[in-house]
C-alpha cells in the first residue's frame, strides 16, 4: 500500500494547535482514498477513531466535521475519509454489492492508523454515519482488538405499506453477543431509523450501549425549518452529536477492554 502526502493543515483546538493532514491511501485493489487525519496537540500516542461517511455525506460535512473537532479536543485522533467511489465520481458513484469494497476502504484506513506511532493500537474505535455505520459494524465484528463503535444516524428500520419494519438485526448482527461499548446517535424524525425500534434493539446488547436522540431527520436537520433557522438548528445538532461522540469515546478509551 502506498501513501502520498498531499498537504498539511493547521486547526485550532481549545487554544492549542492540532495537526490535520490530508493524505491519500491506496487500497489493495488499487483504488485511491482521500483521508483527513487530525491529531490533538502533543506527541501522543493517542486513542483514535476511524470515521466513515454516509453514501453521499462526505467527510467535510457538518456532522463529521464536528465529531472530528470535538474528539480532537478530548485527546482523540480521528481519521476521516471518503469512499473510493465517491472520490472517483461524487455524482454517479455508488457503493458495491454487499459493501465489500467499502469494507476494504475502511480496513485500509484502519491498517494505516495501526502503523501510526502517534496512535495507541489497542485503543482504536470505528464509527460512521448512515452507510458508514454498517461498514464500521462489519469491521468491529472482524477485528477483536477494536475498542468500540460509534454509530451516527444508523439505518435500523424502513416503512413498508405504512408499517415500520425493523432492519436492525440485518444491518448490525450479533449485538446480543457484543460486549464492547456501542453508541447510537440519531434524529427523532429519521425515516431510516425509528427511535422505538432502535431502543428495543439496543436493549439486547451484551455490553454498554448508549442511545442519544437529537432533533432532526437522517441529516439531523429539522424539515419544518427553512433559511437561517434551519442552518442554525442543523449546526446545533451537529455540535451536540460531536459532544456526545467525544464523551463516549473519551470515557471508554481510558477503560480496559472488556
Amino acid at each position: 500500500m502506498q501513501l502520498r502526502l498531499l498537504v498539511s493543515l493547521l486547526c485550532t483546538v481549545a487554544f492549542h494547535i492540532c495537526s490535520a493532514q490530508a493524505i491519500a491511501l491506496q487500497t489493495p485493489r488499487g483504488a485511491q482514498l482521500d483521508v483527513i487525519a487530525t491529531f490533538p496537540p502533543g506527541q501522543g500516542p493517542f486513542p483514535a477513531v476511524i470515521l466513515a461517511p454516509g453514501s453521499g455525506y462526505h467527510m467535510t460535512l457538518p456532522i463529521l466535521e464536528e465529531v472530528a473537532k470535538q474528539l480532537a479536543e478530548r485527546g482523540v485522533a480521528v481519521y476521516r475519509f471518503n469512499w473510493a467511489y465517491f472520490s472517483k465520481d461524487p455524482r454517479v458513484g455508488r457503493p458495491s454489492e454487499n459493501l465489500t469494497r467499502e469494507i476494504e476502504d475502511m480496513t485500509t484506513v484502519l491498517n494505516h492508523a495501526r502503523r501510526e506511532t502517534r496512535v495507541v493500537a489497542g485503543r482504536i474505535f470505528v464509527g460512521g454515519k448512515s452507510l458508514g455505520t454498517g461498514v464500521a459494524w462489519s469491521l468491529l465484528a472482524a477485528n477483536k482488538d477494536l475498542r468500540g463503535v460509534l454509530l451516527l444516524t444508523p439505518v435500523c428500520s424502513s416503512l413498508k405499506d405504512g408499517t415500520v419494519v425493523t432492519e436492525a438485526d440485518e444491518n448490525y448482527p450479533g449485538i446480543s453477543a457484543e460486549r464492547r461499548p456501542i453508541s447510537f446517535i440519531l434524529g427523532d424524525q429519521d425515516p431510516l431509523c425509528s427511535v422505538g425500534v432502535l431502543y428495543r434493539f439496543a436493549a439486547s446488547a451484551a455490553g454498554p450501549v448508549r442511545v442519544s436522540v437529537l432533533s432532526g431527520n437522517h441529516g439531523l436537520e429539522d424539515p419544518a425549518l427553512s433559511g437561517s433557522e434551519k442552518d442554525i438548528a442543523k449546526l446545533r445538532s451537529a455540535r451536540l452529536a460531536g459532544a456526545l461522540a467525544a464523551e463516549f469515546v473519551a470515557q471508554y478509551a481510558q477503560q480496559n477492554a472488556p
